[in-house]
C-alpha cells in the first residue's frame, strides 16, 4: 500500500531515525539517540540525498495535503523543529516581551509563528541591514533592530528586559548578551546551531538568584505532523516566499543563489527540480 501512494501523492520525508533500543529511544526521545537521529541524516552521513531516486523508510513518509503547495511544504522540516522548540521553551504567555536574535530564515520563521500565535510585544535583533529589511517585508510589526540599537535600550532604561529569549543566532557574545537581558524568571530558547568550539560565560549565582531558564532544541521530536498542521494554519499570510526571502533558483544556477545567500541578501536558497513547482 506505502509503495502504491508514493506514486500517486507527494510526500515529505524526516531524513533521520533512531536506533529503537538505546535509553533515549525507548523513551521517546528518538532525536537524541547517539547511533542514529541527525548521525544517520540521510544526504549527510547517509548516501541519497543528491541521487535521483532515494529508498527512504516508509516510516519516516509523511504525505503532503492535497491543498499544500511543494514550496510551502520545503518548510516542513524547519517548522518541524520550530515545533519542537515551541514545546520546549513554553509556555510563552500572551503580552510576554521576546527577543529573538538573529533574522535568518530561523529567525524569520519565528517571527512568523509567535505574531500567528497571537504575540505583539516582539524585538528581532540583527546586525546584518539587508535582513533586517527581509524581516520587516514579514508585517508584524515587529521591532527589527541592530545589537547597538539593543545596547542603546538598555542604557536609556535600566529595567528594560525581556521575558523570553530566542537564540537564532547560535553567537556565542550575542546569547551571553541575551541571558543578561532576562528579566527575573526569564527563559532562554538555545535554537540556533552554534560551532562545536564556542564557549559562553553564565554566573550560576544569577541563573539562581533571577530563576532563569536554559533550554536547548535539537532538531525535531515527532514534530513533521504538527509541521504540517502548522504550515495549513498558517498559510499565505505567513509562509510566503517573497516575505520570508526565499528565493527559488534552478539546480544549474546554484552558484548565483549561494552567492545571494552568503551575502545576506536572501534568508533561504530553494532549488528548483521540477518544471512545474508551484
Amino acid at each position: 500500500m506505502l509503495n502504491f501512494f508514493l506514486f500517486t501523492f507527494l510526500y515529505s520525508y524526516i531524513f533521520f531515525r533512531g536506533c529503537n533500543v538505546c535509553s533515549c529511544c525507548t523513551v521517546g526521545s528518538y532525536h537524541l539517540c547517539g547511533k542514529g537521529a541527525i548521525n544517520g541524516t540521510i544526504g549527510i552521513f547517509q548516501n541519497g540525498g543528491w541521487a535521483e531516486y532515494c529508498k527512504v523508510p516508509g516510516v519516516l513518509v509523511y504525505k503532503i495535503p492535497d491543498s499544500m503547495t511543494l514550496k510551502q511544504a520545503a518548510l516542513t522540516e524547519p517548522l518541524s523543529c520550530l515545533a519542537h522548540g515551541w514545546e520546549r521553551v513554553g509556555p510563552i504567555l500572551i503580552g510576554s516581551k521576546i527577543l529573538v536574535t538573529g533574522a535568518g530564515i530561523i529567525g524569520n520563521l519565528w517571527s512568523s509563528v509567535l505574531h500567528h500565535s497571537g504575540h505583539r510585544d516582539v524585538i528581532v535583533c540583527e546586525p546584518v541591514a539587508a535582513r533586517r529589511e527581509i524581516n520587516k517585508k514579514l508585517d508584524t510589526g515587529f521591532q527589527c533592530i541592530g545589537p547597538a540599537d539593543i545596547k542603546r535600550m538598555k542604557t536609556n532604561d535600566i529595567d528594560f528586559g525581556v521575558d523570553v529569549c530566542i537564540d537564532c543566532s547560535g553567537n556565542g557574545p550575542a546569547i551571553e548578551e541575551s541571558i543578561d537581558l532576562l528579566k527575573p524568571g526569564g527563559k532562554l530558547c538555545m535554537f540556533g546551531v552554534a560551532a562545536p568550539d564556542v564557549k559562553i560565560r553564565i554566573s550560576p549565582f544569577d541563573m539562581y538568584k533571577r530563576e532563569l531558564t536554559i533550554v536547548g532544541v535539537m532538531i525535531n521530536r515527532f514534530g513533521f505532523s504538527k509541521a504540517l498542521k502548522l504550515i495549513e494554519a498558517m498559510g499565505d499570510r505567513y509562509l510566503d516566499y517573497e516575505r520570508l526571502g526565499i528565493q527559488v533558483y534552478s539546480l544549474k544556477d546554484y552558484k548565483d543563489g549561494l552567492a545571494l545567500l552568503d551575502k545576506g541578501n536572501i534568508s533561504k536558497l530553494v532549488f528548483k527540480i521540477a518544471s512545474d513547482l508551484k
